[in-house]
């Protein structure tokens, strides 16, 4: 089990929404985030974009999730964070769940 600085979602979080501000791609940003993320031997990761995403007139939500991430259980030891985030088309909301070992 590797320990990285990537098993914390506050980390992760600012990477995105420096991506996002960057004008990256929405997708390819949570995608890369994702993968730092699975080399530190994580059991799930999820991931969550909402607002005017790519500058489109009506608001949405985009997630990716990869392994699991039970929200259910109290006994799932989950990280989280949420993050707004200023970008040339309004604000954008990032949130992001880490399911450790």
């Amino acid at each position: 089990m590797g320990y990285s600085l990537y098993r914390h979602p506050n980390i992760l979080v600012e990477f995105i929404a420096g991506q996002l501000k960057n004008r990256v791609s929405f997708h390819k940003a949570m995608k890369i985030s994702i993968e730092l993320t699975e080399q530190t031997c994580t059991k799930g990761v999820q991931v969550q974009i909402a607002g005017r995403i790519d500058g489109k007139d009506i608001a949405c939500v985009k997630w990716i999730r990869e392994g699991r991430v039970p929200l259910q259980t109290i006994r799932a030891k989950i990280d989280y964070c949420s993050y707004l985030v200023r970008t040339i088309y309004g604000i954008l909301g990032i949130k992001f769940w880490i399911f450790l070992n």
